[in-house]
């Protein structure tokens, strides 16, 4: 799979919702300085963002690992994620980092 493949199938599994968070992506360590995002911002991320890094064949799943970036006015959002090809998108984790001063 490549980037572009990639991009069209989250687009399409986030659109209709098929998004799962593992608890870790729900419960962030806000001490660490990293926000935990709401479901939105992870939807958006997935629509709208930009592939960082992957897609890379992922050994527990029969699946594909990415890393995407959406930068967006004041915030920064990063979401890694497994993307499950026809199923659903696993969110590893997703937060906001290093909010932009006006």
């Amino acid at each position: 799979m490549n980037a572009h493949d990639a991009r069209k199938a989250l687009a399409k599994l986030a659109e209709a919702d098929l998004i799962a968070l593992t608890a870790h992506a729900r419960e962030r360590n806000r001490s660490a300085g990293r926000e935990p995002l709401t479901r939105e911002q992870i939807r958006n991320c997935l629509i709208r963002g930009d592939i960082t890094e992957g897609p890379v064949r992922d050994i527990r799943e029969d699946g594909w690992k990415l890393r995407l970036t959406r930068m967006r006015g004041p915030e920064r959002h990063k979401v890694s994620c497994v993307l499950l090809c026809d199923r659903l998108v696993l969110i590893i984790t997703g937060y906001e980092y290093q909010k932009r001063s006006r």
